[in-house]
Formats: C-alpha cells, structure tokens, sequence
C-alpha cells in the first residue's frame, strides 16, 4: 500500500492534468497523503534567467501555484486530501529530487504523447522519471 504519493501535473496540457487528477481521485483514499507538483521549466538556468527581473520568476510560481490550485479544486474538490508545491528547473530532476524529499512511495505520473522527433531529441519526461526515482512510479496512459 502507498502512503505519500508525489504526483506531477503539467499545466501546459490541461486536458491530460484533468485526466491525471481524476485518476487520482478514483485511485487515493484518506489515509494517502497526495503532493501535487508542476515544475517552471528553464528559468532556472543563469543564461535564461540572466535576461528577465529578479522577481520574475517568483511571479511566474505564483502563477503556477494559482492555476494548479484552481485545477485540483475544480477536479478533486473536498474527495482527496493533497498539497500543491511548485518549483523551476528540469522537469525529470525536480521530479525525483521532490520525490525523496517528502519520502515518496509512489509517483503517479503521465504518459507524454510526443511524436518520434521530439521524444528522439528532447527525452520523455516521464521515461527519465521511471529510470532514475528511488520510489515505485505509476505510469498513467
């Protein structure tokens, strides 16, 4: 049985965040403690980073943090007990360095749907998840 269960979101595919919290209601029970996660990507590079205000990437958080807090209230309301934390920087390290941080048992996490381009030249997300947590993961589909 699974107690603390990280779950990334990307906000960036709103459709496939619903999917993934609904799967999420129908799979936790009270006992489960659920984090939601959604990683800024890129800003946290110096070279990038370098080019914009210093708040800017605190503003950029927030953001997230609203959104992310919208979406699970629309989606899971009072069902499923959960925390929200946001951060920046490389998807798949956040992920897992999140992971060990709150003593994960599991990380529920979606399937991306990219073409063979894509997943050739900039990885899966969730394959480099699945190849370097320390804890179980879930892939949805």
């Amino acid at each position: 049985m699974f107690n603390k269960i990280l779950v990334p979101i990307d906000l960036q595919d709103l459709k496939g965040s619903q999917e993934t919290l609904e799967s999420v209601k129908g799979y936790a029970n009270d006992s489960m403690q659920i984090e939601l996660l959604s990683v800024l990507p890129g800003y946290s590079m110096p070279i990038v980073a370098s080019y914009f205000p210093k708040d800017m990437i605190k503003q950029a958080l927030d953001a997230m943090r609203q959104e992310l807090s919208k979406l699970a209230e629309e989606t899971l309301g009072d069902s499923v007990k959960y925390d929200i934390w946001v951060t920046a920087g490389k998807a798949p390290k956040r992920i897992v360095k999140r992971a060990a941080e709150i003593d994960a048992d599991l990380i529920l996490i979606r399937a991306q749907k990219h073409g063979a381009v894509e997943h050739v030249m900039m990885g899966s997300v969730t394959a480099k998840v699945v190849e370097t947590a320390n804890c179980s993961v879930l892939v949805l589909k």
